[in-house]
């Protein structure tokens, strides 16, 4: 494999790993510490768009105001705002499912094409996974499965099909939603630390479109 394309695949995975994690379980105490103690790492992304720049400036923002708290203290903050924001007992403030933002409604169309999307690639949703399919963290959960698939591809046409797949579910899904639910989560009041993640999201799944597109060129 080209070593730029495995270069690249490698970093567009741990970067879906690392957000459908914000998205699908409470925040670790690890991130806590890290904050707590200056270490969660914040590139120079300014060349990489606005959007992306401007979510590590918020969790950079986030880390300052994080500066002498106890870290189970700030671990706890991180779990609440999670589950008010994601969890409940009340309607949640901004719903993380395609359907709600593509058709207006739990349940609807956009869960059916997402399932035949999945089937065709092999996966099945877990009994212990309690979300439906079109869920923020499981659409991201799919694109860093295609990296992986890509990167233990051991020829090419698997390679452009792991890619094709991936430019085909950005374009026919995260792309329809995602940025429209990540203004609404870094707009919402009760979002802190979320308000930087959700930068991050859609600064990230912009920047894929392009970068997805470079990909197709080397390996078509």
């Amino acid at each position: 494999m080209n070593m730029e394309i495995k270069e690249t695949l490698e970093t567009r995975r741990n970067f879906y790993a690392f957000l459908y994690r914000m998205y699908s379980e409470e925040p670790p105490r690890e991130l806590a510490d890290d904050l707590v103690n200056e270490r969660f790492y914040f590139p120079d992304l300014t060349s990489l768009g606005e959007e992306f720049s401007e979510g590590f400036r918020v969790l950079k923002e986030f880390m300052e105001k994080c500066k002498g708290k106890a870290v189970d203290e700030l671990h706890e903050d991180l779990i609440d705002e999670y589950t008010r924001l994601f969890i409940g007992p009340h309607r949640l403030p901004v719903q993380p499912y395609e359907s709600w933002w593509v058709d207006g409604k739990l349940m609807g169309e956009s869960l059916l094409k997402v399932k035949k999307v999945y089937r065709k690639a092999g996966i099945v949703k877990s009994r212990d996974y309690p979300e439906p399919e079109d869920h923020i963290a499981f659409e991201l959960k799919f694109m860093h499965y295609l990296c992986e698939e890509g990167l233990s591809a051991d020829n090419e046409e698997r390679i452009a099909e792991c890619i094709n797949m991936q430019k085909e579910f950005l374009a026919e899904h995260l792309l329809r939603w995602v940025p429209d639910f990540c203004d609404g989560l870094h707009e919402c009041e009760l979002s802190d630390f979320y308000k930087g993640i959700a930068k991050l999201t859609k600064g990230f799944l912009l920047l894929e479109d392009a970068v997805l597109g470079e990909l197709s060129e080397f390996v078509l």
